[in-house]
């Protein structure tokens, strides 16, 4: 029988005592029908958690063990075999914000619309000592659930390829497949989802920090060629420019980082299409260093990248 929705949960090799309070807290839901709802546990490279660490739950959890292929690869995998309407993909150390936060979301979906994705309010908690933050602009994958059949019906799919920012370039092809009138919206006072961004994570090690600017370089020329794929050229030159920028923030602030590599491939990525910065406004300029600096907590000038840009311009 085909399950309403279907809980993802993505692992590595963290051990269990940093997902056992996720877990706890999606056993402790409460207004659940337990059976129209499944949870899967894709371990990517891992072996699978004794059962008996399931034991008392109110729900089954289907253990899938894959060779080691990356958070994409898993995901995919669950797109693919997921026989339930709807999918939610859940970081192994993520949980929900309260007890009726799952019955919120099966709430807004178990009857029949023309939604394809829905959104809710998450909390983004840095673990740095600070109070988390909540997000309600829905950029993160974490804040949305997917039609399954949407996703498989229009090869909206994860990147393996992508080292880092893997959920930005799947949110940005969903976007150019679905219309935005089929995104719905779960409106709610308390935030229904926590991210939690680990200090020891990966992505935010700072032996990482090149690497995963390298690997956002690699998403935002996968976003761009997408988005000249579905005739979208004004904003693939807008990403065209993005790219620039963060490289050049890169650039300025890389330290004792190797930058040869990756000034090579953005002047090459510069030089290939520059005529696609002509074509974009002042305006847009100014909107992308802000945008950039915001993120980045930056002071990059426009005035300094239009200077470096003329620079290498070949």
């Amino acid at each position: 029988m085909s399950k309403l929705l279907e809980i993802v949960v993505t692992h590595w090799t963290e051990p269990w005592e940093i997902g056992r309070d996720a877990m706890l807290m999606l056993s402790l839901q409460r207004r659940v029908d337990w059976s129209e709802v499944a949870v899967t546990m894709i371990h990517d490279g891992s072996p699978k958690f004794p059962d008996e660490y399931f034991s008392g739950f109110p729900f089954e959890v289907k253990q899938v063990c894959l060779s080691h292929g990356g958070i994409s690869a898993s995901r995919n995998y669950a797109i693919d075999h997921s026989d339930a309407e709807w999918i939610k993909f859940c970081d192994f150390d993520d949980m929900f914000a309260g007890v009726y936060s799952l019955s919120r979301i099966t709430d807004a979906i178990e009857k029949p619309s023309s939604f394809n994705a829905v959104c809710f309010p998450i909390i983004i908690d840095l673990c740095n000592g600070e109070l988390p933050v909540v997000e309600t602009s829905q950029v993160f994958i974490h804040g949305r659930i997917f039609r399954t059949s949407f996703l498989r019906d229009h090869h909206v799919r994860f990147n393996e390829s992508l080292s880092f920012s893997e959920d930005f370039a799947f949110l940005s092809l969903l976007s150019l497949e679905m219309d935005s009138k089929t995104l719905g919206k779960i409106d709610s006072n308390f935030p229904i989802y926590v991210y939690i961004q680990r200090q020891d994570s990966y992505g935010n090690c700072p032996d990482n920090w090149f690497r995963n600017r390298c690997g956002l370089f690699d998403a935002h020329c996968y976003v761009e060629d997408e988005m000249r794929k579905h005739g979208d050229e004004h904003n693939a030159d807008l990403m065209f420019v993005r790219a620039l920028a963060e490289n050049y923030y890169v650039f300025s602030d890389a330290g004792d980082n190797d930058i040869s590599g990756l000034l090579q491939r953005t002047l090459e990525y510069y030089n290939r299409k520059k005529d696609c910065f002509d074509r974009v406004s002042n305006t847009d300029l100014e909107h992308i260093i802000s945008d950039t600096n915001a993120q980045n907590h930056s002071k990059i000038t426009k005035s300094g990248f239009l200077k470096w840009v003329r620079q290498h311009a070949r």
